[in-house]
């Protein structure tokens, strides 16, 4: 299967986790990749392994405006359009909601959603171009309620909200914008974050179960790759769970 054959898609958060299987799994598919990441040894693995899928690579921090918009002047002025826009991008912290420091609240907001937001904000001339898809990665946090996390939450829950925004403002110019929002997944994100002291144990099932299904970022890719082709044209505006089953 070679959706993407031909198509020039930019992802955010390619260096590891589910941006990286993502990455694998549209190079697969025949994508061009321009690939984001502020990890540059995870930017220079990731070149190494894929070559020629990948056309350019930006090590960057997605919370820094001027640097997103010139790296989306770059783009427009080698390629003109871009099919898809993924983004993936976004850190995770916990701690009792009484107890999180301003600064920790500012850097998840400011990665999270405000990167999530100037990536789209400058992608958004080209993608009209091409009548092409914005895939953002939210979280269940968006959606239910998860302990030790309010800056993360918040973040997301703005992801969702904010997409169905743009999905309806550009769902008429022939743009689609949706959500993933993956939970139970392995990745070094979900699972070496450390937890606040003296947490509930009672809790952990909401995040991560431990007796339940917890998938490969590979399930995540899948979903997301549908997500940004063509064969998801009539699908707009929506969040669309990975989670095996926890929020249901």
């Amino acid at each position: 299967m070679k959706r993407f054959n031909e198509k020039l898609v930019v992802l955010s958060g390619a260096a590891a986790g589910i941006g990286y299987s993502t990455a694998l799994r549209l190079a697969d598919e025949g994508a061009n990749l321009i690939v984001i990441d502020y990890d540059a040894n995870g930017i220079k693995a990731l070149k190494k392994k894929l070559n020629s899928s990948i056309f350019e690579t930006y090590v960057h921090d997605i919370s820094d405006e001027e640097g997103t918009k010139k790296i989306f002047e770059e783009i427009c002025d080698r390629y003109v359009s871009i099919d898809a826009l993924i983004n993936v991008a976004g850190i995770l912290g916990f701690d009792h909601s009484k107890d999180v420091k301003m600064q920790d609240w500012k850097k998840i907001i400011d990665t999270n959603l405000t990167g999530t937001f100037f990536m789209c904000r400058y992608a958004l001339p080209m993608l009209l171009i091409s009548k092409g898809n914005i895939v953002n990665v939210s979280s269940t946090a968006a959606l239910g309620s998860h302990a030790w996390t309010a800056a993360y939450s918040a973040s997301k829950g703005g992801i969702s909200a904010f997409s169905k925004t743009l999905a309806v403002e550009y769902g008429v110019l022939g743009l689609n914008v949706n959500c993933i929002c993956p939970a139970s997944i392995k990745t070094k994100m979900s699972t070496e974050t450390p937890l606040p002291d003296g947490f509930d144990k009672r809790l952990l099932k909401k995040i991560m179960p431990v007796d339940g299904v917890n998938r490969s970022p590979d399930d995540v890719a899948s979903a997301i790759a549908f997500l940004a082709s063509e064969d998801a044209v009539h699908i707009n505006g929506i969040n669309l769970r990975v989670d095996g089953g926890l929020l249901s």
